[in-house]
């Protein structure tokens, strides 16, 4: 059923876009990213040809950005990692991706064995051209669920790819 769904397929059903900055950006143009692009949870690090690098999350930007609230005992032990760090290449991760043509049983995997909410999308030459996040998996099982029970089910629509 849900196992020969095809990312391609599905991607772009809840989050038309991924967002992303380059390695360059300051935490402050991470932050307004991630503010301008409320459903996502991470903001994706590209170079000049739009080929994913890394990954900043939510959780990990309020980390960087709030790190002076916490109380003095307890940023003495956390606050190494992040002393100095003002751009995306400082605090960025690498990133555990997708391709189009992989399954929506492959992306569940990799999200549950990375404990992820969402993946980006990567062509041939791991250039970003979407993402898919736990919804969009939700949304295409239920579709897949109330179709073979005969039920009258969501009609949904891909867009457009993220790229030419």
């Amino acid at each position: 059923m849900v196992e020969t769904v095809k990312i391609k397929d599905m991607r772009m059903l809840v989050t038309p876009h991924p967002a992303f900055v380059s390695k360059d950006a300051t935490t402050d143009e991470i932050a307004k990213v991630m503010i301008a692009n409320p459903r996502l949870k991470s903001v994706y690090v590209v170079d000049d040809k739009l080929q994913l690098i890394g990954k900043i999350t939510l959780k990990m930007l309020i980390k960087q950005e709030f790190m002076n609230l916490l109380p003095s005992r307890l940023s003495y032990f956390g606050a190494l990692e992040f002393v100095g760090k003002n751009a995306a290449e400082d605090i960025m991760i690498s990133p555990v991706s997708i391709k189009d043509e992989d399954t929506l049983k492959t992306a569940f995997v990799k999200m549950y064995e990375s404990d992820l909410d969402e993946l980006p999308v990567v062509d041939e030459k791991c250039r970003l051209i979407g993402n898919i996040d736990l919804l969009e998996l939700l949304t295409m099982l239920i579709e897949k669920k109330e179709q073979k029970a005969g039920k009258k089910y969501l009609k949904l629509a891909s867009s457009r790819p993220f790229y030419k």
